[in-house]
């Protein structure tokens, strides 16, 4: 993610839902809009929420487990207004110098053949120890694998 990206997320409501339940539903989307901001290491702005008809504008069919007359689509939106500073979680990383730990990121994602998150890798590589890591690194230059 990035500064100025606008994040949404959605959930379904049928329009018989209680005011309390309404609630329930903003805060568990905002709960999660901020777990994602925390693993992607960004904060969002102030969320705000819409309630969308099926058949308006980016709005998706309605699953068929979702009935009624007033079914409605409750949009949250917020804009990413911070990058937080690379940090880590264990000691080991945090003192690596920042073109090395992009170089173990790098190598744990083709590793893992998968798309990871820093904070995946960062896991990753705390788990397989200093010596394995510095290890992997120093073998990756010295074959002219790595710049």
């Amino acid at each position: 993610m990035k500064l100025g990206d606008v994040i949404e997320s959605a959930i379904w409501v049928t329009g018989d839902e209680s005011v309390e339940m309404i609630a329930h539903h903003e805060s568990q989307i905002q709960h999660c809009l901020g777990r994602l901001c925390q693993q992607e290491r960004c904060c969002h702005g102030p969320v705000t929420f819409i309630e969308k008809r099926p058949g308006e504008d980016r709005v998706p069919e309605v699953p068929d487990h979702v009935q009624g007359q007033r079914v409605r689509l409750l949009v949250a939106e917020t804009t990413i207004v911070e990058i937080l500073p690379e940090t880590s979680r264990g000691s080991f990383i945090a003192n690596l110098d920042k073109k090395d730990l992009i170089r173990l990121r790098y190598l744990t994602r083709r590793g893992a053949k998968a798309t990871l998150t820093d904070w995946q890798c960062d896991a990753i590589i705390e788990e397989i120890g200093p010596q394995a890591a510095l290890d992997t690194l120093k073998d990756e230059v010295d074959r002219g694998l790595l710049h």
